[in-house]
């Protein structure tokens, strides 16, 4: 049997109706209300801020080649590295190459006793690299001399980093050595648990390394004792970066995760498109990350929210080099270099390869005014790039104006 409603109940529910439908269209219609920037993820839009706006500052800039080198009979292992005023690489068969930066001219060059298994790294007049037998060596950067070496259980899996007095070497069966870096003596040992997916990365106290396992672990430098740890439950794929007492971290659940730096507990986690291999850097308050869905995402530091996202041709899984004013990106199989303005990220030039069937092998690095890069599929090569500034084009008056 239907209950009948009370008279006065029949006479407040149109009204309540009625000022519920002139409440949501005044909201609908509110400017304070709209998102003019959206991503793709319903959840996340673009925090609006001036001042961000306000300090990205356009200015064009043009490539020029200066000298090319293709010297060695196989592709480029690892990124360059510079030592002095060397610019050295290394091949995957074993050659090794320090050229002048001015002119690309041979200082010398020599072949490794065995294939590396990784790339290099440069400290001071020092290079290190690891072999495939598992052995380190350390170079002298003047002439390829070898200054010692060092046998250890495993290849190394990243190029040796040098943090203090302490060379790092994470090796392919789950291990991290601390080395001397003067005779390459091992001074501690840590079992990792899982390989290690990232080079060691310093932060006050402690080296912070990521596992396939999707742990993180913070190190004490001294005995590589475990201060602590935080497990993801996916690999890590960047490594990490310790900024104003938070640690970020990249994993394979296309998540970016903020740690409290002293304990590692989790304040706040980010979705991207796709992994990011490459460790994010950050700008005063804003935190960039490079990512395989082609983007670079801005995020606020403090709390994850999105400036900005700009996208480029292909993915970007290299590290980006930088200067005050701009960011140098090569985007995989692209062919080309491009130059994003500081820190809006407005294109302000890019130079092409125009190699048919050919890209850039390695992150491009700074040489004062020039951009060094390798590139070669089948062999390895050097490009050097002058980068010059470009007039601005000025506004011509209109018709009529004084």
């Amino acid at each position: 049997m239907r209950v009948p409603m009370p008279a006065q109940w029949t006479r407040r529910v149109p009204a309540a109706v009625l000022l519920s439908m002139c409440a949501l269209c005044v909201l609908k219609g509110s400017p304070a209300l709209a998102r003019g920037e959206k991503t793709v993820f319903t959840s996340q839009t673009v925090e609006w801020d001036p001042q961000f706006r306000k300090d990205s500052k356009v200015q064009p800039i043009g490539f020029a080649p200066a000298w090319t080198y293709s010297g060695f009979h196989a592709p480029l292992m690892g990124d360059l590295v510079v030592s002095s005023n060397r610019l050295v690489a290394v091949s995957r068969d074993g050659e090794i190459a320090a050229l002048a930066s001015s002119s690309g001219e041979v200082l010398w060059a020599a072949r490794l006793p065995a294939a590396p298994s990784s790339g290099i790294s440069a400290q001071g007049e020092a290079l290190f690299l690891g072999l495939e037998d598992g052995r380190v060596l350390a170079l002298r950067g003047s002439d390829g001399r070898v200054l010692w070496e060092a046998s250890l259980s495993s290849p190394a899996l990243a190029p040796p980093r040098q943090v203090q007095d302490r060379l790092l070497v994470a090796t392919a069966d789950q291990n991290l050595f601390a080395l001397d870096p003067e005779n390459g003596s091992i001074l501690a040992r840590r079992a990792l648990p899982g390989r290690a997916t990232t080079p060691p990365e310093p932060a006050p106290g402690v080296l912070l390394i990521g596992t396939e396992h999707g742990m993180l672990l913070a190190l004490k430098k001294e005995d590589l004792a475990i201060r602590w740890r935080r497990y993801t439950g996916h690999a890590i794929t960047a490594p990490p970066l310790f900024y104003k007492n938070r640690v970020y971290v990249c994993s394979a659940d296309r998540t970016l995760r903020c740690l409290r730096f002293r304990s590692g507990r989790v304040l706040w986690t980010m979705s991207t498109g796709a992994t990011s291999t490459v460790r994010p850097f950050a700008i005063g308050s804003w935190l960039y990350l490079l990512s395989y869905d082609n983007d670079i995402y801005v995020l606020r530091a403090r709390n994850g929210h999105l400036m900005t996202r700009v996208r480029l041709g292909h993915r970007l899984e290299g590290d980006p080099a930088r200067t005050p004013e701009r960011l140098f990106v090569a985007p995989f199989t692209e062919a080309s270099l491009v130059g994003l303005s500081l820190p809006g990220l407005a294109t302000e030039g890019s130079y092409a390869l125009g190699i048919p069937g050919e890209w850039f092998t390695t992150s491009p690095l700074v040489l004062g005014l020039r951009v060094a890069i390798g590139y070669g599929r089948t062999e390895g090569r050097i490009l050097a790039l002058d980068v010059t500034e470009k007039p601005k084009e000025s506004k011509s008056p209109a018709p009529g104006a004084p």
